[in-house]
């Protein structure tokens, strides 16, 4: 399919040239700020020290935006070394030249550019949009050079100060300035008592975009005093970290339990890694930040929404996590940097490292490996089509989806990597090594060390395992993708081993996903950037260990190496340890239940016995089998499992690979890694498969044991939860997975034998993270046959909101309720809609409409208390109208949406929060991503054929235009450039009649003042998604007005429906100093105009000769358009005369001036213009046969139009009877004078009264025909108004401005 034309803006133009290597090098830069809060204005200076290479550099090229400089005042000064000191030149101004690179974000003066032109937009910012291709390392900027972005600031060669202006409303607060570095001087400023003057220094040198400050009226919180005890104070001695901490008021405690975890982070960097490289380190909290955390040189900023009360859980660790990763990035990000965009993955990847050290030390090992192996899942899913970790460092420009994918690879490699090394090594992990790496670079305090490169890096690692790790380089850091085994096993009793196969199947099923709405603006950037895409690695090489548990239950790793040059298809043989038979686990348990198993406790468990204890071994009796619906297994299973030389095998069991298992292990044996496999990997991998196997009341049965059983890791309690939803459809046994969720929840939540919960306890927070999943899962059932959720569920599900009760809880459940919200709306959604299924559901049912009104009541009861009540961040508010927009969009209820497209681009130019704009820009994507992807397309109507009816044995199963339709909508989800030409096509005919309000909030958005360059590049994405290119655009140019011209207002009031043309002149002078004006009157009446003579010829024995004009004396103005009546004729050319014009010499010659005519009709306009009248504008001439084809227009002769030459000569005498000419309507004289011919005489006009300003009347003069015998005129006056078609009339009202009189007009020529 060919390119969609998103695709195609540009690609006709060259590419852009980017800025060559400046030969000069900054090597210190001082800013002054005066910051005036009364007028929210920031003013400065700043002084830049630079080293030239060249001395014969004429000019610099510096990057500066978004600011007003004075170009005028910019001076230069040299520098030289004299007797060991540095000596400043005497200054000299110096030319410069500034061109604010953002201009370049609004349309050009005078360019009356829309939303359509969106691909004009885009090619006049590309300079802005595009990263530079090539950047000079940083290990070489101090010898070739700088590479400036933009260089919009010219100049010829030639710590940081923030001062408060305070108001007198403002005296009451102490306004603090937190900025990078350390404060070196405060003082009050002399020459003014209200400003306050705070000089910062950074303690190293530092990137500009690395330094950063905050002024307001923060309060102050001592993190590092407040949690860390005299002990550790004296222990740690100066190594000892002082974190801070401001907010702005009244948050100072949501500040303490949100950083209640820093200091002990802190300790434990220093401690493990080295010591902090800066001073202290200052978190700020701050409104309205669109990324949730900025690090920044020994400070970080943080958004509000990160701070939580200490009731609050629900978002402790994710918030901790974040926070803790912005003080190890001081160490990694901050004091070392990376050499090339390349190598930006090593800061990342290091800081996420050092995390998740201290999170495991702080949640456990447990949450530790099931967050990594969550991680794992998830990269195997995505890293598809994506590229490398190497060569995603220069596309993280692209989008807030680029960096996401850079942390979770980076982290998962430094992970795996960690993992290699350590075995590799015998303890040398890369602990150890970043360590030494971050002391070095403390001790040599040099730019060479705290630069981090790629292969040097490789090059430590390698030193210390003391192994090669190019094959690992070349895979996971130069290469993207993720390997995928099939793995297959089979004991070989005569060799009395296990044959272990493994398959790379990652090249056989690895295709192109479904388009998402998620990642639609993602491909599209990427597209258009041209991002280069990794291929899909054959083979993945590496070490991998094999763990069997053996007959008697004695795991047996191996490590197996899997060779680069192999074949996809590996086969191993791993030697067989024990000749015991298996245990029988239910035997066991048996025993245990009828007390054998105590008298063993008391004299002492063996090892084996040992082994029949395993988890999930609740729920066993006959009466909990029962009431659960618990059976176990069949005999025939059983007597299975007794012949099997092994229990279970574990594939890389100690988490080397990101990788995903295709296992063919019987269902039994994931049964038992899940009970007995105290590993939380191996418990999940187990979970993963009973999620996905096949459907049966055993494994349902495990399931709710597992969820039952406390002692499980709580993310593993909380996957069954989830896994037990497809149990709800077993064949035999419809809603069992039901059932046993419900039995959980009322088990462990709520009054016996009811659906009504216990008061909230939620100092468990294991058990309250498990209660959330449960009614999730619950919610999420539905039936095979109606796809929808049961109505007891959905019972169940409201109880739980109705009947919540949180008073004696110490803990908040404002997420509690809002989760319930969601899972309520989620459980009145069906999952698919069939036709049998609407009609039923559109049909009377007294319980389906009352529980429906009990909800949506529920529901709006929580809006309403979120009004009185704040919850936290207004969730309440956010889950309620969620749940009624998906309702609505589910057609539950119904729909009452405003246009949220236009009124989600509309506050996108109102809402001052960035974060919001951002929201709104990723909800308005993902909402034209879901119409590009069919999600709102109408189902095609089947067509009924005539060989239906006629034969009505014949079936015909899909008709071509349903075939048709499915080829589209595949297409739509596979291929970009179908859904980008699917939605214009939806845009154009399924939501015409809002197109018009989409491009005028388009357009009025992107030429709003306040959007940033990301918001404005997102919205020009939109645009052109959405809207074809516009190939035309008003040009307004700013010239004086010397013409206008205007049709006039109709005089009659019986001209109904008569059309109006208004067409405007510009006439370009040549001179401005003429000071000539000119305006137009309009809808004035004029008075009689002065006759003229034709301008047509004819006969001499018919006409009788014309009269000279007499003109008055001075300059001849140009005549104008005639200002008549739209019925009358179009005036004849004036005649002309021998009378000769008079010629001032005082006065400048008169130039040649253009006028342009503008009006909607062309046709009308080329009339106007004389140039091809579309109808006839002369009346016929007595004696002449009319035409048929076309009515003869009852007007004079139309001037400009030539006689023909057969047309038969006027009657010497006038006109009498059929053939008399009509009167002039609005007239008042009924009989009109004959033609000047013989012995008619033309009656002198009444003399025109004066006027300011000329107007001539260009209309042939017109004799009255002789009256008839009875006193009435030739020819009667129409009973119809004349048509409005005939030609139409312009007036040109000329003013002309004396300057000697003060402007007075010049008045009208004398008859």
């Amino acid at each position: 399919m060919a390119s969609h034309a998103l695709f195609d803006e540009d690609s006709d133009l060259p590419p852009v040239e980017e800025l060559p290597t400046q030969a000069y090098f900054i090597i210190k830069q001082d800013v002054t700020l005066d910051i005036n809060f009364r007028e929210k204005r920031i003013d400065g200076t700043t002084d830049i020290i630079l080293v030239v290479f060249d001395d014969k550099l004429e000019h610099v090229d510096l990057d500066a935006a978004q600011c007003d400089i004075d170009t005028k005042h910019i001076t230069v000064a040299e520098l030289r070394e004299a007797h060991g000191s540095i000596v400043e030149g005497p200054k000299r101004r110096t030319g410069a030249e500034y061109n604010d690179p953002y201009d370049a974000l609004r349309p050009p003066e005078n360019y009356n550019w829309t939303a359509e032109h969106h691909d004009l937009r885009r090619i006049r910012a590309r300079r802005l949009f595009q990263n530079r291709a090539t950047d000079v390392p940083a290990e070489d900027r101090e010898f070739k050079g700088c590479t400036p972005a933009y260089g919009s600031l010219k100049g010829k060669v030639i710590d940081t100060d923030a001062k408060a202006d305070l108001s007198e409303e403002d005296k009451l607060r102490d306004m603090t300035v937190v900025c990078s570095g350390f404060l070196v001087e405060e003082s009050t400023d002399p020459k003014d008592e209200r400003k306050r003057l705070m000089t910062f220094e950074p303690e190293k040198k530092t990137s500009v975009q690395k330094l950063g400050f905050a002024v307001g009226p923060f309060e102050h919180v001592d993190v590092s005093s407040e949690f860390r005890s005299e002990e550790d104070e004296i222990k740690l001695g100066i190594s000892a970290l002082r974190v801070h901490a401001y907010c702005l008021p009244r948050r100072a405690e949501w500040v303490r339990n949100t950083c209640i975890a820093m200091t002990m982070a802190a300790d434990h960097f220093s401690w493990s890694f080295a010591k902090y490289p800066f001073g202290n380190f200052k978190l700020i909290f701050l409104e309205d930040m669109v990324e949730d955390t900025v690090a920044l040189h020994s400070m970080a900023f943080a958004s509000n929404r990160l701070l939580y009360p200490e009731d609050i859980i629900d978002t402790e660790f994710d918030t901790t996590r974040k926070l803790v990763y912005t003080l190890a990035y001081q160490w990694t990000g901050i004091n070392m940097i990376p050499n090339t965009r390349n190598d930006i993955w090593i800061s990342i990847g290091m800081a996420h490292f050092m995390t998740e050290l201290f999170m495991k030390r702080l949640c456990g090992n447990n949450e530790h490996r099931f967050r990594m192996k969550t991680m794992s899942d998830h990269l195997v899913e995505i890293d598809i089509e994506r590229p490398s970790l190497y060569d995603l460092g220069s596309s993280l420009h692209l989008g807030e989806s680029e960096i996401e994918f850079m942390h979770l690879k980076s982290s998962l490699v430094f992970f795996i990597l960690d993992k290699r090394l350590n075995k590799a090594s015998s303890g040398h992990n890369l602990m150890r090594i970043l360590a030494k790496l971050l002391t070095k670079v403390q001790i040599e305090s040099s730019d060479k060390a705290s630069i981090l490169k790629t292969p040097d890096f490789r090059t430590r690692c390698e030193k210390a395992a003391k192994c090669s790790l190019e094959t690992f380089w070349d895979q996971w850091i130069y290469a993207s993708g993720a390997p995928r085994f099939d793995v297959k096993a089979r004991f070989n009793k005569k060799r009395l081993c296990v044959e272990l196969t493994l398959n790379q199947i990652q090249h056989q099923i690895v295709k192109k996903p479904e388009l998402q709405k998620a990642d639609f603006m993602r491909l599209i950037k990427e597209r258009r950037n041209q991002t280069p895409l990794g291929e899909v690695q054959p083979v993945f090489s590496g070490s991998m260990t094999i763990r069997i548990h053996e007959a008697d239950g004695t795991p047996y790793e191996h490590i197996i190496e899997i060779k680069e040059d192999a074949a996809r298809a590996t086969k191993f043989e791993i030697p067989y340890n024990t000749k015991y038979k298996r245990l029988k686990r239910t035997r066991r348990m048996k025993e245990k239940l009828t007390g054998a198993a105590a008298n063993a406790d008391a004299q002492g468990e063996t090892e084996q016995d040992a082994l029949t204890v395993s988890l999930g071994d609740g729920l066993s009796t006959p009466e909990e089998q029962a009431k659960w619906e618990i059976i176990d297994w069949d005999p025939e299973t059983e007597r299975k499992m007794d012949q099997e030389s092994y229990e279970w095998i574990r594939i890389d069991a100690d988490f080397e690979w990101v990788a995903a298992m295709k296992h063919t292990l019987e269902p039994y044996m994931y049964v038992s890694q899940l009970q007995q496999d105290r590993d939380v990997v191996a418990q999940q991998d187990a979970i993963l498969y009973l999620a996905t196997g096949p459907l049966h009341p055993i494994a349902s049965g495990f399931l709710v044991k597992t969820i039952m059983d406390r002692r499980y890791f709580h993310g593993i309690r909380t996957m069954a939860a989830a896994a037990l939803t497809r149990q709800s459809n077993i064949k035999d046994l419809p809603m069992l997975g039901l059932r046993q969720l419900i039995l959980a929840y009322r088990d462990m939540f709520c009054y016996e034998n009811s659906n009504q919960p216990r008061p909230n306890d939620f100092s468990d927070k294991q058990q309250y993270k498990v209660r959330c999943a449960i009614v999730q899962a619950i919610a999420e059932v539905r039936d095979a046959n109606t796809h929808r959720c049961p109505l007891d569920a959905r019972q169940f599900v409201l109880d739980q909101l109705l009947y919540n009760n949180n008073e004696k809880n110490p803990i908040s459940d404002h997420h509690w309720i809002a989760l319930l919200v969601k899972t309520l709306a989620t459980s009145m959604i069906p999952s698919k809609k069939d036709e049998w299924v609407e009609r039923q559901r559109k049909l009377k049912d007294d319980a389906e409409d009352g529980f429906l009104e009990k909800a949506i009541e529920q529901i709006e009861r929580v809006l309403r208390r979120d009004e009185w009540t704040y919850s936290y961040h207004n969730i309440w508010t956010i889950a309620g109208l969620d749940a009624k927009q998906r309702l609505m969009k589910a057609e539950v209820i119904p729909k009452n949406l405003l246009d949220f497209a236009h009124l989600l681009v509309l506050v996108l130019t109102t809402d001052r929060s960035p974060h919001v704009r951002s929201k709104l820009i990723e909800a308005l994507v993902q909402g034209l991503a879901a119409i590009a992807l069919g999600e709102h397309a109408k189902p095609v109507e089947k067509e009924e054929s005539s060989m239906d009816l006629d034969d009505p044995l014949l079936v015909v199963q899909d008709s071509e235009k349903e075939i048709e339709a499915r080829q589209e909508m595949f297409a739509r989800r596979q291929n970009l450039d179908s859904a980008l030409t699917a939605l214009r096509k939806e845009m154009d005919e399924t939501y015409a009649n809002d197109q018009r309000h989409y491009r005028t909030a388009l357009r009025k958005a992107l030429d709003h003042q306040g959007l940033t360059r990301t918001e404005i590049e997102s919205l020009l994405d939109v645009a052109a998604m959405m809207l074809e290119e516009a190939s035309t655009w008003i040009l307004t140019l700013q010239l004086p007005k010397a013409w206008k011209a205007e049709r006039s207002a109709q005089a009659t009031h019986d001209r109904d429906g008569a059309e109006t043309i208004k067409a405007s002149l510009t006439a370009t002078t040549t001179s401005p100093s003429r000071g000539n004006t000119r305006a137009s009157s309009i809808g004035t009446s004029a008075p009689p105009p002065p006759p003229k003579p034709a301008s047509f010829s004819a006969p001499k024995e018919v006409l009788a000769p014309a009269k000279p004009v007499k003109l008055p004396t001075g300059s001849a103005p140009k005549r104008p358009f005639d200002d008549s009546d739209d019925d009358e004729p179009m005036a004849a050319k004036r005649t002309k005369t021998s009378t000769p014009q008079p010629i001032i010499p005082s006065a400048p010659g008169r130039k040649r001036k253009m006028i342009t005519l503008k009006t909607k009709n062309p046709g009308r306009l080329a009339v106007i213009l004389g140039q091809k009248p579309s109808a006839p504008r002369r009346t016929s001439l007595p004696g002449m046969a009319p035409k048929k084809e076309k009515e003869p227009t009852p007007e004079g002769v139309s001037a400009g139009i030539p006689p023909k030459h057969n047309r038969k000569p006027l009657p010497i005498g006038g006109v009498t009877g059929d053939s008399a000419r009509k009167p002039l309507p609005g007239s008042g004289d009924p009989v009109r004078k004959p033609l000047p011919a013989g012995g008619a005489s033309m009656s002198p006009p009444p003399p025109p009264p004066e006027k300011k300003s000329m107007k001539i009347n260009t209309n042939t003069a017109r004799a009255s025909p002789k009256p008839l015998s009875n006193g009435t005129s030739g020819s009667p006056a129409p009973a119809t108004p004349l048509s409005a078609s005939g030609r139409p009339k312009i007036k040109i009202v000329r003013k002309s401005t004396n300057p000697a009189n003060g402007g007075s007009s010049q008045s009208p020529p004398a008859p």
